[in-house]
């Protein structure tokens, strides 16, 4: 598929920066005709739910532009968080291939967002006709899981203030603008993300701030590349140690 037409199909693409719209090229390279045109693209405001966890998949769909979360119901009913996936990826995409009606986590925005949205069906095969599509949605796939399977490891070494860190690090890594990182502070949310109480969080955020790891705006947290580095070494650190 021409590069043109994708761009006349998903105009935002010519707002994304060089990697992540290479990333959409690459990911829609054989992608046909009819399958372009059956894509809707949507805006979603923040902290709203594109879908739930148990709801039917319909569509599968692929962040744009913007942050989302995804999360599971745990044991005795607990909400657990994955750390983000930033390559270009169809959620819902996983339940298909597993050949599952229903989807799997709920997905739920944290900033404004740019959706696209493409119909289960038209989805569906277009994966069973075209096997380059398919072998690639299939490792996109296991690295996702792969790399939600390394984090989970991981954090089970650390304690909460370095796993506060390694978030902070990785979300850095995948979402600042122009060398910061700006995310509103939510408690509840980095606690989900990270297994440590609320409390724990409130004390892992003075103590950031007081030593220079984090900087805080009003209701937000900005994080430039000097404290990037720093809160990346503090992670690495005690998970040298804990091993």
């Amino acid at each position: 598929m021409e590069n043109k037409c994708l761009t006349t199909m998903l105009p935002f693409l010519t707002r994304l920066d060089p990697e992540r719209r290479n990333q959409f090229e690459k990911y829609f390279q054989t992608a046909p005709q009819w399958l372009l045109e059956s894509m809707r693209v949507e805006k979603a405001e923040k902290e709203s739910v594109i879908f739930y966890e148990g709801d039917d998949v319909r569509t599968v769909c692929l962040i744009g532009e913007g942050m989302v979360k995804v999360t599971n119901n745990s044991l005795q009913g607990m909400c657990y968080s994955h750390r983000p996936f930033a390559k270009v990826y169809a959620y819902g995409g996983m339940e298909i291939l597993m050949e599952v009606r229903e989807h799997c986590h709920t997905l739920k925005t944290i900033t404004a967002c740019t959706l696209v949205k493409i119909p289960r069906n038209k989805f569906e095969h277009w994966l069973q006709t075209d096997i380059t599509a398919l072998k690639r949605e299939s490792k996109l796939m296991g690295e996702y899981l792969f790399e939600q399977a390394c984090s989970s490891r991981d954090f089970l070494f650390l304690q909460g203030s370095s796993r506060l860190a390694c978030l902070f690090s990785d979300w850095y890594e995948k979402y600042a603008e122009n060398g910061i990182l700006r995310i509103r502070l939510v408690r509840q949310e980095l606690s989900d993300y990270t297994g440590i109480c609320v409390r724990s969080v409130n004390r892992c955020i003075r103590k950031f701030i007081g030593d220079g790891y984090i900087s805080r705006k009003g209701n937000f947290i900005e994080i430039n590349r000097k404290q990037y580095l720093l809160l990346k070494e503090r992670a690495g650190e005690v998970f040298k140690e804990a091993i």
